[in-house]
């Protein structure tokens, strides 16, 4: 056998040499380790962007006085941070500093403009990654899709069957847009309808994606000189000659209008709609003088503002200082629209209510954002039900001397980044109404109302809110978390305040309460809708002879609208529920879930957020289980 000498030696220096260099990196590895060398960096720069230039041009943003802010979980949705726009070009930004990889941030841009507005749900989010910065495309406030300065075309399209049910003959006549990119009438861009649909198209390829179009639709008999220009209005309309503006994006960007902003296909009408606000809880807990104080109401029916005085200002009910009223006249509103608002009060001087004015109804709603919701009838004395200011009704005040434990809890094993051993878990609230009457600055920096513990060291934390009256029952909150790791910045759980959890202290009768009082165990959640209980209804004993057998009694009034009476007995002590269920079985309300005595009970329950139809209600005490239907006709 014959041995390749050099060969050989080859490979045991190469072997040799590969060792070497193995121990050398682990070497290096280990003494990077020992020194707090990092091998990448910790933390991560976020630069975020957000152009203005749309609101700047419907003048409900002023770059001289008001300001940017972006909000968001990157610091527990607190005061959040304002932006500047140093080169005047109307994209400010701002750079929040030391976030951890790979984490995704939450967060939305607001505006002082026009007293204060967000943008609309869902939150932002993006995802710091590993790299030391990250710099966020720009948007358009409010828009969903980035800009980064690149050819993106856009299709206009403008549906003509509003004015073909008049004079406009689809078949014969023209359809043109006119507009920054045409030098207006003289180069109007004809729009054709290939389909025969009344719809109308043009392709526009000289747009870089956060370019503005500045346009207006044209109708005509023959050329765009001799036509109809149309005078629309909307949110995408502004200026006094009722221009639409677009923010162009990046990508292919499809813009479909109706011709005057108005659907065609939809009936609309004249009506009337008289709101009335009960401002007693708010003056009883001291956070509203009707002697001095007054209330406005605020919607897409008056541009969310009150420069219509006739459609935003209340009016005092002679009778009742703390009633506030307006009719308002609702002219060609498309029939069985749902139109949203909120109450706002006004202060005079510096004593500004929270959340600058606004409430944030903590009852449930079917809008976002806790707005309220009425469908307009067409009628000219439509009534939107009796309400009272931020949802709270006066049954639920917490009397003076009246002292009410009530204890919180939440299993904190799915909160990212917490830390048992070091960080501090809170309960945060986030109603104005709670900020107000507690006398804490809005929004502050979410103040640690209820620090919690876990006493057994089962990631459950738990803690007791001592609620001494005047006060009032009804929590609108959400859990944080001290991080000591980043200079003790409050961690909240993500979403907006339509999504926090709400919940009541289970009453006995009007302003009388079950204390000590436990809430259901709650869970972390970051986003996403929360657990949101039903208004609480009170449950009073029947004086008389002490049942013995179970029953539950046929409701009364029914039919009802919108409140009826259960009656029922038990003739043991227990613990007793009564839930409310559709025709489908879902549960839709739990009304009663607690201990009571041998007794005769009634219980009152408002089904204000449930639509007409046929409900069951049924009983559990002990090994009782009984159900009935009941009708309710709204």
């Amino acid at each position: 056998m014959v041995f390749n000498t050099d060969k050989n030696l080859n490979n045991l220096l190469t072997n040799k040499n590969k060792g070497i260099i193995m121990k050398k990196v682990f070497l290096l590895f280990c003494l990077m380790l020992l020194t707090g060398v990092p091998l990448q960096a910790q933390t991560v720069d976020v630069t975020f962007q957000v152009d203005m230039s749309i609101q700047m041009a419907r003048t409900i943003f002023n770059a001289t006085t008001d300001t940017v802010r972006i909000r968001g979980s990157f610091d527990g949705w607190g005061a959040g941070l304002d932006m500047s726009d140093a080169d005047n070009d109307s994209v400010y930004v701002v750079t929040v500093t030391s976030q951890p990889q790979s984490t995704v941030i939450f967060y939305k841009f607001f505006h002082t403009g026009t007293n204060g507005t967000w943008e609309s749900d869902p939150n932002r989010e993006v995802n710091t990654g590993t790299s030391a910065t990250v710099t966020v495309d720009p948007y358009f406030f409010d828009g969903r899709t980035p800009y980064t300065s690149v050819s993106s075309p856009v299709t206009f399209n403008v549906d003509m069957r509003l004015p073909a049910k008049s004079d406009f003959d689809p078949a014969t006549n023209h359809v043109y847009v006119a507009g920054n990119f045409t030098d207006w009438g003289t180069g109007a861009l004809e729009m054709l309808d290939a389909d025969g649909d009344s719809i109308f198209t043009v392709d526009v390829s000289t747009f870089t994606s956060g370019d503005l179009a500045i346009y207006k639709f044209i109708w005509s008999t023959g050329a765009a000189s001799s036509g109809n220009w149309e005078t629309p209005a909307g949110s995408d309309v502004f200026g006094s000659d009722n221009n639409r503006i677009y923010g162009v994006v990046d990508g292919n960007n499809d813009v479909t209008r109706f011709w005057e902003n108005t659907d065609p296909n939809v009936n609309t009408g004249d009506g009337n709609i008289l709101f009335v606000v009960d401002m007693s809880v708010a003056n009883e807990l001291g956070v509203f003088n009707p002697s001095v104080d007054s209330v406005q109401i605020r919607g897409e029916f008056n541009g969310w503002g009150d420069t219509d005085p006739a459609r935003a200002l209340l009016n005092q009910d002679p009778g009742d200082p703390n009633v506030w009223f307006l009719n308002i006249p609702m002219i060609q509103q498309v029939l069985n629209d749902t139109l949203i608002y909120k109450y706002f009060i006004n202060n005079p001087g510096d004593e500004t209510y929270s959340n600058t004015g606004w409430e944030v109804a903590i009852s449930s709603t079917t809008a976002g954002n806790r707005d309220r919701p009425v469908a307009f009838l067409g009628q000219p004395n439509q009534e939107q039900e009796y309400q009272y200011f931020e949802g709270i009704h006066p049954d639920w005040v917490v009397p003076s001397g009246t002292t009410v434990e009530a204890t919180f809890s939440v299993d904190m094993t799915p909160a990212t980044g917490f830390d048992p051993a070091a960080d501090s878990v809170v309960w945060v609230p986030r109603q104005p109404f709670y900020f107000a009457v507690h006398n804490i600055p809005w929004p502050g920096d979410q103040p640690r109302v209820l620090y919690l513990t876990d006493s057994n060291s089962d990631m459950v934390y738990e803690g007791t809110l001592t609620i001494n009256g005047p006060d009032f029952n009804g929590f609108l909150y959400n859990y944080g978390y001290v991080d000591v790791s980043a200079t003790n910045t409050l961690v909240q759980e993500g979403g907006s305040q339509e999504e926090c959890r709400v919940r009541y202290v289970q009453q006995t009768g009007p302003r009388a309460f079950v204390s000590p009082y436990s809430f259901p165990q709650d869970v972390w959640t970051d986003g996403g809708q929360k657990p949101e209980e039903e208004t609480p209804t009170s449950v009073e004993d029947i004086p008389g002879a002490i049942p013995n057998k179970y029953s539950l009694e046929q409701n009364y009034p029914n039919p009802f609208n919108p409140s009826t009476t259960i009656r029922f007995s038990i003739p043991e002590a227990g613990q007793v529920s009564l839930s409310i269920y559709n025709l489908l079985g879902e549960k839709v309300a739990e009304i009663l879930n607690q201990e009571l005595v041998t007794n005769t009970y009634e219980i009152t329950y408002d089904a204000s957020n449930l639509s007409s139809g046929v409900y069951f209600y049924t009983i559990k005490a002990n090994n009782y289980v009984a159900t009935k239907k009941m009708l309710l006709m709204k």
